[in-house]
């Protein structure tokens, strides 16, 4: 049995906050239904693969961005500007135990679906609001995307090589990472519900996620009065055998060599006249390292990136090789822990996609579940929750789903 089986959550989110966190909960056994527009659906739908490879890539008609954000739930439409799907969702909201928005704070409350007017619907409620900026504060009402959080957060200043401009991370660090963050008050919400048998609110923001994954830095500024230099391609504390070097066919990457490590580590390298030099000690090669970096980059292009690998790792030296997407697909690692599963899509074939970090009693699930199609279980849900085919009838003449 999975840890959230029994549970339901209705989901009316959109893009990454809300459904990563509503994916994440279904994967875990919650049975999760996703509200849609009849007419649109999730904006994620529509980035199909040619939108942005062009048409001649593989599957150019499916939307990697949807599947990666919504496998394993239900899909119902409903038009929430129409009275009677706003019923819909309330009499939904009277049998579930969570509802997930990232809507911007106050926009289900303009509707009545806000946390207050679905506590006295049901006591019980966990109501999490997803958020750019939090639930106070000028900044309420501004909208917002994954890298205005990264720029505003001072993670954009903090990223590339000291004289390059402010770079935001290759990857939309902000929504996912506010999305696990939204999935974990969620838990507590549930267990604090569990507790005390009281409705929960919950916010989590994805500029308040990325402030406190940056408390190592940001900290260092508060208590030192100096802002860190530019983390280039270490990182602003540390430096020389810390991060990337270019190999004969690749890149590795190091994450720092102790005293116990570093005699071996220049016994491999052949630079066994550093080992004792002034200026290498602990503290001079991790964390004000140029010249050892200026040391590694002439020997490491001598021998591939595999060769470094073996040798290094077997003398437990901690270095791993700097992957791409196509090398973590083929990862061994990320397979038999379920991190990259298959999916069997009904257009792309059977495909490798990403898989969920949470392992739950050593169950490892190598299979991904499909993402639903729009208003796929619109009547299924509508029946469960008490609506005979008569009222859906009567409910899609209205337009409302």
């Amino acid at each position: 049995m999975k840890p959230l089986e029994g549970y339901r959550v209705i989901e009316i989110a959109q893009e990454i906050q809300g459904p990563f966190a509503t994916m994440m909960l279904a994967y875990m056994g919650a049975n999760v239904v996703k509200v849609e527009h009849p007419a649109s659906g999730d904006l994620s739908r529509w980035m199909m693969t040619s939108l942005v490879g062009g048409a001649q890539v593989n599957n150019p008609q499916v939307s990697f961005y949807f599947i990666a954000m919504n496998q394993a739930k239900r899909s119902i439409t409903l038009d929430l500007k129409k009275p009677a799907a706003i019923e819909v969702v309330r009499r939904m909201a009277a049998q579930y135990d969570v509802l997930v928005t990232n809507y911007r704070p106050g926009v289900l409350d303009r509707l009545g679906l806000g946390y207050q007017d679905l506590l006295r619907i049901n006591p019980k409620i966990v109501y999490a609001q997803g958020s750019s900026w939090g639930p106070r504060g000028p900044w309420l009402r501004r909208p917002s995307r994954d890298t205005l959080a990264q720029a505003a957060s001072g993670l954009m200043a903090q990223t590339g090589m000291p004289h390059d401009p402010p770079l935001p991370a290759g990857i939309m660090a902000a929504d996912h990472c506010g999305a696990m963050s939204l999935a974990a008050g969620i838990f507590a919400g549930l267990l604090a519900r569990e507790r005390t048998g009281k409705g929960q609110k919950v916010d989590v923001s994805i500029y308040g996620t990325l402030l406190s994954m940056q408390g190592f830095e940001i900290d260092y500024t508060s208590i030192s009065g100096q802002e860190p230099r530019r983390a280039g391609i270490s990182h602003a504390f540390l430096r020389g055998v810390w991060g990337a070097y270019k190999t004969a066919d690749g890149y590795i990457c190091l994450a720092g060599v102790d005293d116990g490590r570093w005699p071996r580590f220049c016994r491999i390298l052949g630079i066994e006249h550093l080992e004792k030099a002034p200026g290498f000690d602990n503290i001079g090669r991790n964390m004000h390292g140029d010249r050892v970096r200026a040391e590694l980059e002439k020997v490491f292009p001598s021998r591939t990136t595999q060769q470094w690998l073996a040798v290094l790792n077997e003398a437990d030296i901690l270095v791993t090789e700097v992957a791409d997407y196509k090398s973590v697909l083929q990862s061994e690692q990320a397979r038999v822990n379920g991190y990259i599963r298959e999916l069997d899509h009904p257009t792309a074939g059977k495909v490798k996609i990403s898989g969920q970090p949470i392992i739950i009693n050593e169950a490892i699930e190598q299979q991904a579940a499909m993402p639903p199609e729009l208003g796929q279980h619109t009547e299924e849900v509508l029946l469960e929750i008490g609506y005979s085919w008569e009222d859906i009838d009567g409910l899609r003449s209205e337009g409302a789903i």
